[in-house]
């Protein structure tokens, strides 16, 4: 099955536990020899925060880290690139080995980039071109497999294949439990907003009433015209629905404004402690339509009931 698809969809990974080492400062983490294929299906590149190099680079002899890792060996966006040292015991050193270079493989790296993904990534992943990985590691087998396709009937047939033998889970498998935490923090942001607009509508019903109470002469003035219940809803509603639109855009202005003062000029400060200096945030058309859906949807609803209030204290009076 896996030969009726291209060699290219079919990603081998080398991953080594290793010690890295800038100056005084070490860090214990995973490395990844990968080729230029991983970087593109994992889109690392957008994910850059250097910007001397404008992209991944994964020529021989580079290293690109986490933004955690970066932190914790005090390695920022320089030019010339740092070097770093990667050291990894020997399987067959002996225990009784002084010499240190009996014990450890050492090489010395530049740093091409530094990106970030997801704290827990950032911390624990540093990427490097396949070809020394492997001759460095002297692995002969790859840790694993990246299958780029999301055809079932590869799946099934890989998993048929190797049985109980191996592991295969997509990338929401994998990352099971981030995802789960990244929808329910959604999930709770848009339930706190929603709250929000419930609470904030409900000044619909004050502004009608006071318009009402306001044009009380004029209202008696239009139902002996013949004018009916019905069109005066019409007209309290829409009066409620422009209230509910001018919040709409002044909101939509301010946070808008609020973000593009962020993200051009910094405001918020992440701390001395992060590689990136200000909070980060993005403009996504995805969030103004659910946020103008959810707006408008709540302020229609208070619309409509305040209005029904709103003329049934009228009919009292």
């Amino acid at each position: 099955e896996a030969a009726r698809y291209p060699a290219s969809i079919f990603e081998p990974v080398y991953e080594q536990r290793v010690l890295l080492a800038q100056g005084e400062n070490q860090h214990i983490t995973y490395i990844l020899g990968v080729s230029d294929e991983y970087v593109r299906e994992h889109r690392l590149n957008e994910h850059l925060l250097t910007q001397a190099d404008p992209s991944l680079d994964l020529g021989e002899n580079t290293l690109a880290l986490g933004a955690g890792v970066a932190y914790h060996l005090g390695v920022s966006n320089a030019n010339p690139p740092p070097i770093i040292t990667v050291y990894l015991p020997k399987i067959d050193a002996t225990t009784t080995a002084l010499n240190l270079s009996d014990a450890v493989r050492a090489k010395n790296v530049f740093v091409t980039s530094i990106h970030t993904v997801q704290p827990d990534y950032d911390v624990n992943k540093a990427i490097a071109p396949r070809s020394w990985v492997q001759a460095f590691t002297g692995a002969k087998h790859p840790s694993y497999l990246e299958v780029y396709d999301d055809d079932n009937a590869l799946r099934k047939s890989i998993e048929a294949y190797f049985g109980d033998r191996a592991i295969i889970a997509d990338r929401l498998e994998q990352e099971a439990t981030l995802f789960k935490v990244m929808r329910s923090e959604r999930l709770v942001v848009l339930a706190i907003l929603a709250f929000v607009v419930v609470l904030a509508s409900f000044g619909i019903v004050s502004a009608l009433t006071i318009i009402a109470l306001e044009k009380k002469n004029d209202i008696y003035t239009l139902w002996s015209m013949g004018t009916s219940n019905a069109q005066l809803r019409a007209i309290f509603f829409k009066n409620g629905l422009l209230i509910v639109l001018a919040g709409w855009a002044v909101g939509l202005g301010i946070g808008t404004s609020i973000i593009l003062i962020q993200k051009y000029i910094g405001v918020v400060s992440l701390g001395s402690g992060y590689i990136q200096e200000y909070y980060p945030v993005v403009l996504s058309w995805q969030h103004y339509l659910l946020t103008t859906t959810i707006v408008l949807s709540i302020g229609t609803v208070i619309s409509l009931w305040s209005t029904g209030k709103v003329i049934q204290q009228i009919n009292q009076t």
